[in-house]
């Protein structure tokens, strides 16, 4: 007879926990759920040996960053770095264990044939130590807490307050609605700036072109006339004697500028600093503040819907916010509240949070329905993402064309100036 440790929902709505003996975890469940309670877990408890490892059908050599990656079938995978899922990958699976739950399969049996059936052998893995984990007497929270990679805080959260209430199955569904949105935002986002990064490229390689292969041409001719160059000719054929003197200094200056700016933005202060600019940058900026806010408000709302608190929350917010500048200040909001000031009070100031919203916070509040009135206002802003996205694009649009219009009409304009000349000198 082994030991089962369990977790049931009892018919008034409260939640008990123990273990009990029996020949299968089937054999449990049923005894359990003969008075009307609904089973929220149920996991095997068993003897590990400390240090020893999780046994796993899998086989990895690492090389490195890179994997090889072994199953039980046979098959082998390369996984670079962590292996963590994608966003998709991550979607299907809390889909999958939300339903499967739901219709009554035991937790260690859904993970089990959901790890066993995922194409990225590196995720099946962990989903396996996951497994493991449970059956030695670990939480579901507890056993993917060590595996941060795949899951993020606000899904750890979750899944304890599921745990806690006995709502798993639910909670696992919202979290598949919330991390749905949150990947369409990032993706408008993301396509948003593709457009104007593959113009801006483009561009360059022409300009680049037309200094180190057609002024030079165009110059020489010039030059044997014997003829005095116009002033716009001879500063466009001195920007390129120089670019292509200098080619090697000039594209390593600017490859140590990015490498620069990159390094300091992962500083500290250079994180801070440029979190705080961009969000006043003109158009963009707007954007970001409002893809942060919805985030937030989306954010706030799954985690109070699934009754974790609002400080713990408002933390996890933070670390989730993406702009230090908006971390800060959630941060203080929550310390504001820490000292019971009403939520609405402290984020109505700094002007990061639009009026509406505060308004909204203020009447949920008033109302007892603050996590209804952050969807609302996470709705709102996902609609309103959409349109900034589609202003923002129609705005770059043509002053891209403009600008790079100019440049190259520039350059055009400046090597036909001589001919001109010539031309109105034979008509004199």
């Amino acid at each position: 007879m082994a030991e089962f440790a369990y977790k049931v929902k009892n018919k008034d709505g409260t939640v008990s926990e123990g273990v009990m003996s029996g020949p299968s975890d089937s054999v449990v469940r049923g005894r359990l759920t003969r008075n009307g309670a609904k089973v929220v877990s149920i996991s095997r408890k068993s003897a590990a040996k400390p240090g020893a490892p999780s046994s796993s059908s899998e086989g990895t050599i690492a090389l490195g960053p890179i994997k090889l990656m072994k199953d039980a079938r046979g098959q082998y995978q390369i996984v670079i770095g962590s292996g963590a899922p994608d966003t998709r990958d991550l979607v299907i699976f809390t889909k999958q264990f939300a339903t499967m739950l739901s219709s009554g399969v035991p937790m260690i049996q859904t993970i089990n044939v959901l790890g066993s059936q995922q194409k990225n052998m590196a995720f099946g893995a962990m989903l396996k130590k996951v497994q493991n984990d449970v059956e030695n007497g670990k939480t579901l929270s507890e056993a993917m807490k060590t595996h941060k990679m795949a899951f993020d805080s606000l899904y750890i959260a979750m899944v304890r307050a599921g745990e806690t209430s006995g709502s798993l199955d639910q909670i696992m569904m919202r979290l598949t609605s919330y991390i749905e949105k949150a990947a369409k935002i990032k993706s408008q986002v993301k396509s948003a700036m593709i457009y104007p990064a593959i113009v801006v490229v483009a561009a360059t390689s022409v300009i680049s072109a037309l200094l180190a292969f057609v002024v030079p041409t165009f110059a020489k001719q010039f030059q044997d006339s014997g003829r005095e160059l116009p002033a716009l000719t001879q500063i466009v054929v001195d920007i390129s004697n120089f670019f292509r003197n200098n080619s090697l200094t000039v594209f390593g200056a600017i490859a140590a500028m990015i490498v620069a700016i990159n390094v300091y933005r992962k500083t500290e202060m250079g994180s801070a600093q440029f979190d705080r600019l961009v969000l006043y940058l003109p158009v963009i900026g707007d954007l970001i503040r409002k893809v942060a806010v919805g985030r937030f408000c989306s954010t706030l709302s799954t985690m109070l819907k699934a009754g974790v608190n609002l400080l713990e929350a408002l933390t996890i917010c933070a670390a989730s916010a993406g702009n230090k500048r908006i971390e800060e200040f959630i941060l203080y909001v929550r310390s504001q509240i820490e000292q019971g000031v009403k939520f609405s009070q402290p984020l109505a100031k700094d002007g990061l949070f639009p009026p509406m919203v505060v308004s909204m916070v203020e009447v949920g509040e008033a109302t007892g329905a603050l996590d209804d009135m952050l969807m609302k206002v996470a709705e709102f802003y996902e609609e309103e993402v959409d349109i900034a996205v589609k202003t923002l694009l129609s705005l770059i649009e043509p002053v891209l064309i403009v600008s790079i219009g100019s440049v190259v009409g520039f350059i055009v304009i400046a090597m036909y100036l001589p001919v001109f000349d010539m031309a109105g000198t034979v008509g004199g």
